[in-house]
């Protein structure tokens, strides 16, 4: 807390106009390979592990931000953010975590023994609900409801009064389900057994609970791996119950539900449902989830150049990442570890810083107002720049175009794609001299192929023409691997030639139309991002001939599983698309990148829910 409190109190100081708190790092100020340099130690500042990733609204980007709108001031903008200051606040989710405090404590009947307290063998489940519950124990077996198989372990049974269930973790230890034999699948522990649907799946056992009533759910560990670890919380999985939920171990298990480990063996032993019919219960459990879910202040960083009356442009990238893994990370096992997002996306921020450099040490002001903008809270859905067009610091009216830089940082082979150049007439005639005088070859989709996914497309929803600057995907890609000795600097000089070109472009002309992308995908497209298709982990209900996209059920492990969505959900936006057909959210699929974190809008019970759901690659591991 103190550390964030000095944060906050040096974003004042900086906001007052004083003295810069830190200098920037001493490199080159003339010459060939001075601008390089200026870019790799622009770098290698952002992508240090002091940063911590600089994950929205931590003490790493609050740093990150404080450092950059001291670099703004030196170079001699103004303030473009709130208050006459270079910052613009906004609200953002902080990464969930396991306060550490859950507990658990066993009495009589509805509490009139002295309770039993349990501080150990148990953890809260990433799919829980802070806050306490209290009820009868009723215990469930595996908690499945597999119509195909005849496995119900709840049955039409109803879950009467106050009820906190108990249900095994994974499926039943049989050699097969028992109505699948022919497909010769395994038993799984969270969902991989194809033959159970996806009976192991936790967040399926406890939105199984929740919807027959029950007030709370303990996970129980099954009794053969007594003595193993707990289950660690996941704060990279986004499905919410709404419900207190504990991973509980066998032993705790044991007291609360007779003969436990012979009733979970006798399951497994004749492959049919364990849970007996509901009867009553001489005890009482009340349990406290200390799930931590707390929000947090990232800064998107504004400052402007003032020109002479010509068009503004806004030239943007985001400097935010990842943090410590967890949502966005494509690392399974990289939770906990530093992402310093060195291509993702310190690249683009010390391009813009360069831009603005250069612009600044021209000897005439450019033709139109130019605003420099390092956006935060991309990497959880655009959050930054969607709340700038929301509330922006200048009128919306007057922005004629949007330069974006995400990933540029992999050019040294002279490749870059430039994405939307078909949202203005005059963008897709400017390429081939623009990529010349650049010595770069520019791969350039007139399309709406790839639009998704970064800050440019908060100006697209708003009809505001916009360019993105992209070397390409790599293996690196949110992983802890993206990182600063990967930089290439030497390409990322030459997109900085490109990007002055293009700014130059932009401020000559009178008025620069929006145009709608067209939505097919050509060859030359399809052959570019093959590699790269997303997963998103539906399977589609094709007998649905509603509005939306029904979903039969989500692949196991798949993003759609992480988020919590299940079968009979009926998908209707995902991003800023709204899905009405099954092609739709094909579409959907053909413009967004591995690593995309979007909102899913779904109806569950004829209610409207939603979750962030973070694409993954098909092919890229």
């Amino acid at each position: 807390m103190g550390a964030m409190k000095h944060l906050s109190s040096g974003l004042l100081i900086l906001a007052a106009g004083c003295a810069p708190l830190t200098a920037p790092a001493s490199v080159p100020t003339s010459g060939e390979d001075a601008r390089a340099e200026r870019l790799r130690s622009d770098v290698a500042w952002l992508a240090d592990d002091a940063r911590e990733g600089r994950r929205a609204g931590t003490a790493g980007e609050q740093a990150s931000a404080l450092w950059i709108a001291e670099r703004m001031a030196r170079l001699g903008l103004e303030p473009a953010g709130e208050d006459g200051t270079f910052l613009q606040g906004f609200g953002v989710p902080l990464p969930s975590a396991d306060g550490g405090d859950s507990w658990l404590a066993v009495s009589g009947a509805s509490g009139s023994a002295k309770a039993e307290r349990w501080d150990a063998g148990l953890a809260p489940l990433f799919c829980s609900a802070p806050g306490g519950a209290e009820g009868r124990p009723v215990f469930r077996g595996y908690g499945i409801e597999d119509d195909e198989s005849g496995w119900l372990d709840f049955g039409e049974r109803p879950l009467s009064g106050q009820a906190v269930v108990i249900v095994v973790r994974g499926t039943p230890r049989v050699a097969t389900p028992p109505a699948r034999a022919a497909e010769g699948d395994s038993h799984g522990s969270e969902g991989t057994n194809t033959g159970w649907g996806h009976g192991g799946s936790i967040f399926t056992k406890v939105m199984n609970a929740k919807r027959r009533g029950a007030r709370a759910v303990l996970v129980a560990q099954h009794p053969d791996d007594a003595g193993e670890d707990l289950l660690a919380f996941d704060p990279s999985r986004g499905a919410r119950a709404g419900i207190p939920a504990l991973f509980i171990d066998a032993r705790l298990a044991a007291r609360l539900v007779p003969a436990f480990a012979e009733r979970v063996r006798d399951a497994d032993r004749t492959a049919c449902s364990s849970a007996p019919p509901a009867a009553g219960s001489d005890l009482w459990v009340r349990l406290e989830s200390d799930v931590r879910r707390e929000s947090g202040t990232a800064h998107n960083v504004l400052g402007v150049l003032r020109g002479r009356g010509g068009p503004t442009v806004i030239v943007g990238a985001h400097f935010d990442h990842l943090g410590r893994g967890g949502t966005g990370s494509l690392a399974p096992d990289g939770l906990g570890l530093i992402h310093n997002g060195a291509d993702d996306n310190a690249s683009g921020s010390a391009v813009v810083l360069e831009l603005a450099r250069a612009f600044t040490r021209r000897s005439s002001p450019p033709a139109g107002d130019v605003i420099f903008a390092l956006w935060s809270g991309e990497e959880l859905g655009l959050l930054g720049s969607e709340h700038w067009c929301a509330q922006p610091t200048v009128p919306l009216a007057e922005v004629a175009a949007n330069l974006n830089l995400d990933m540029v940082g992999r050019a040294d082979d002279g490749a870059l794609t430039i994405l939307g150049a078909g949202t203005s007439p005059a963008f897709a005639g400017w390429m081939d001299a623009a990529g010349a005088a650049a010595d770069l070859e520019l791969a350039v989709s007139l399309s709406g192929q790839g639009i998704g996914g970064s800050d440019h497309q908060s100006f697209l929803r708003r009809e505001i023409p916009a360019l993105h600057l992209f070397s390409g995907l790599h293996t690196d890609y949110h992983r802890p691997s993206d990182d600063t000795e990967r930089f290439e600097a030497d390409g990322a000089a030459r997109v900085c030639e490109l990007a002055l070109d293009l700014i130059g472009r932009m401020q000559g002309e009178q008025e620069l139309a929006y145009a709608e992308p067209p939505r097919e995908v050509g060859e030359e497209d399809q052959r570019r991002s093959r590699g790269f298709r997303v997963r998103f982990g539906t399977v589609p209900d094709y007998a649905w001939d509603g509005p939306g996209l029904r979903l039969a059920g989500t692949s196991a492990g798949s993003p759609a599983e992480k988020a919590g969505m299940l079968a009979g959900d009926v998908l209707i936006s995902v991003g800023d698309m709204e899905v009405e057909t099954m092609y739709d959210f094909v579409y959907f699929l053909q413009v967004h990148k591995p690593g995309d974190v979007v909102r899913a809008v779904f109806l569950r019970d004829d209610r409207e829910e939603s979750a962030l759901v973070t694409l993954e690659s098909r092919e890229v591991e």
